[in-house]
């Protein structure tokens, strides 16, 4: 395996000059960049490999390389650059412009309309990225941008499935991969094939932001995540009076 880089600002790699951190988590780094020729604001993402080299991270990074690459339109970030694992491992992206979900949890319940308008837009970019054969796996709100065009996109793609490629993840893992608070029937079954997933993901987003409560709360075990296998959530409405009646 090649040495990697230690990155820093205003450090040249592969041509692409890194500009500052924006974001700095347990599985990876971004860092803003630029490169003559591309227009476009564009960041690098990088995996947080330590000396143990986490299992999970570097598959999971393989995947996002798989993926996104192999993905087109406005509800996915565009892809520049990839470099594997081997060497300096790196994604180069569309640096999307726009709101982030996570940032509208805090103005939870949201009017009845507003929540109706996220799920329409969530839902038209889950219909094109299951066109393109591939599940998203990991809906939650810090995994959606509104677009300053209006459009959802989708990003973070490190525990999605493409059908038409090996799954990396189900192959090393005996475990159910996804987020406690969203993650489906389906995928605690440790089915990673079924595009309802995505689905029951956008219902449980679109119930927090509706309600202000997540309806299996933030499951810490194996069998707190299985209660959403036999037990329904509290009617939203009981939460909330403002949501109309179905129908």
């Amino acid at each position: 395996m090649a040495a990697r880089q230690q990155l820093q600002t205003g450090a040249l790699l592969d041509g692409f000059t890194i500009g500052e951190k924006i974001h700095a988590g347990g599985m990876a780094s971004l860092w803003r960049v630029t490169k003559p020729g591309i227009d476009i604001p564009i960041v690098m993402k990088v995996p947080t490999i330590l000396d143990g080299e986490d299992a999970t991270i570097i598959v999971g990074f393989e995947m996002e390389t798989m993926i996104l690459p192999r993905l087109s339109g406005v509800h996915v970030p565009k892809t520049i650059a990839v470099k594997s694992i081997a060497e300096q491992p790196y994604v180069v992206m569309e640096y999307v412009q726009g709101t982030n979900l996570l940032t509208l949890l805090d103005e939870a319940p949201l009017e009845p309309e507003h929540v109706a308008q996220i799920g329409a837009k969530v839902a038209a970019a889950l219909v094109d990225l299951h066109r393109q054969n591939v599940l998203h796996l990991d809906i939650k709100p810090s995994n959606i941008m509104l677009r300053d065009s209006g459009e959802a996109a989708l990003i973070d793609f490190g525990l999605s499935r493409h059908l038409l490629l090996p799954d990396l993840l189900e192959e090393e893992f005996h475990v159910p991969m996804g987020t406690g608070p969203y993650i489906s029937p389906e995928q605690v079954l440790r089915n990673r094939t079924d595009p309802r997933s995505d689905i029951f993901s956008l219902g449980v987003l679109l119930y927090h932001f509706a309600t202000k409560v997540r309806p299996w709360g933030i499951p810490k075990f194996n069998r707190a995540l299985r209660a959403r296998l036999w037990r329904d959530p509290v009617p939203p409405r009981k939460l909330n009076p403002a949501i109309p009646p179905c129908g």
